[in-house]
């Protein structure tokens, strides 16, 4: 656990720094010893809570997506929250994003997608569970997101942070919130319900 070899040539270096300012070698070695001593603890501490920390974030992201919002829905329910409360909150959502993205398969984000595509220039009413765990109903105009983006005018750096997100978000789908008139996201994992025409279909987050 401890480079003891590391620890001697850290006290060392410093005996050699303050070698001759009038404190005796014994007392000066000490001090060093003891300095060194405890700045490998603090690294040996340091890397066993990122470890521990690694460890707790893939034990959440094996977990399924109900299981995560059960435990969310606790956590939300109590009385008064703790500092730790506010961190696992901040871990449960993040592996509740990638749960809900590795569950939900490629051919239904692409029924989505197609589904809100469908009504073109008329108004789509999209209803979905965003991040927080609350739930929002946005009115869409999938045509009108097009005369709001750049498209083959942006620029190279730009189009290519675009693909980079397509391809590390593919659950996230970029839309034009007709109320608000400014592009926004919606997470197709989550969507609960799409309106179109008058028809109502029906998801299960």
């Amino acid at each position: 656990m401890f480079d003891r070899a590391e620890i001697m040539k850290s006290a060392w270096a410093i005996v050699r720094r303050f070698f001759g300012n009038g404190e005796p070698f014994r007392a000066l070695m000490s001090r060093a010893l003891k300095f060194a001593w405890e700045k490998a603890r603090e690294r040996v501490s340091v890397a066993q809570a990122v470890e521990h920390k690694v460890r707790a974030n893939e034990a959440l992201a094996s977990r399924s997506a109900d299981d995560l919002q059960r435990e969310i829905t606790g956590l939300e329910n109590k009385d008064h929250w703790q500092q730790l409360d506010h961190a696992r909150m901040s871990a449960l959502r993040a592996a509740l994003q990638v749960a809900q993205s590795r569950e939900t398969s490629s051919d239904e984000y692409t029924a989505k997608r197609d589904l809100i595509a469908s009504s073109g220039g008329r108004f789509c009413s999209v209803t979905f569970i965003k991040a927080d765990g609350s739930e929002r109903t946005m009115q869409v105009q999938p045509a009108a997101l097009r005369h709001h983006v750049k498209g083959d005018a942006a620029s190279e750096a730009a189009k290519r942070a675009t693909q980079t997100r397509k391809a590390r978000h593919p659950h996230l789908l970029p839309v034009w919130d007709a109320k608000a008139s400014a592009p926004r996201s919606v997470n197709l994992a989550t969507i609960t319900r799409i309106a179109i025409d008058g028809a109502i279909h029906e998801y299960r987050a």
